[in-house]
């Protein structure tokens, strides 16, 4: 049985079980583990995708064990930002191609469902050509 989604978290960040259980959740991962390195994998591409003020407002959101793989690529700079398949191929390296885009939609809904609102915006206007198409791809499919 899986954990309930965690509610938005303002001011204080949300534990490791439960947001690993919140990415398993969303993207219908078959195991923690796997919702782990998607997390991972996602978390890192977006830690050097974001202005090191943003990375660092979302690290200090995260829980403990996931903080400095954001803080860390805070430093790097990636094109990444402007362009949702570069970031999907640099995932892909970690979790799979087949598996890049449903884990990354997976982390960054799970983002958007727990992150307090004010950083929310922030990630969204840092990462507008980003954000939306890797979120948005499965809800032509859910609909029909």
């Amino acid at each position: 049985m899986r954990a309930a989604r965690p509610t938005r978290h303002d001011g204080r960040a949300i534990d490791l079980s439960a947001f690993l259980a919140a990415v398993q959740d969303m993207g219908a991962l078959a195991t923690v583990a796997d919702a782990n390195r998607a997390a991972r994998a996602a978390l890192g591409e977006l830690g050097s995708s974001l202005s090191w003020e943003a990375a660092q407002n979302l690290a200090g959101n995260l829980p403990k064990p996931l903080r400095q793989l954001v803080r860390d690529r805070s430093f790097d700079s990636s094109m990444s930002r402007f362009a949702p398949q570069v970031f999907l191929q640099r995932m892909a390296g970690e979790v799979g191609s087949v598996r890049a885009a449903p884990d990354a939609r997976a982390v960054l809904r799970t983002l958007d469902s727990i992150l307090p609102d004010v950083l929310t915006a922030q990630l969204h206007a840092e990462l507008a050509s980003l954000w939306g198409p890797l979120t948005q791809a499965g809800d032509a499919r859910r609909n029909e």
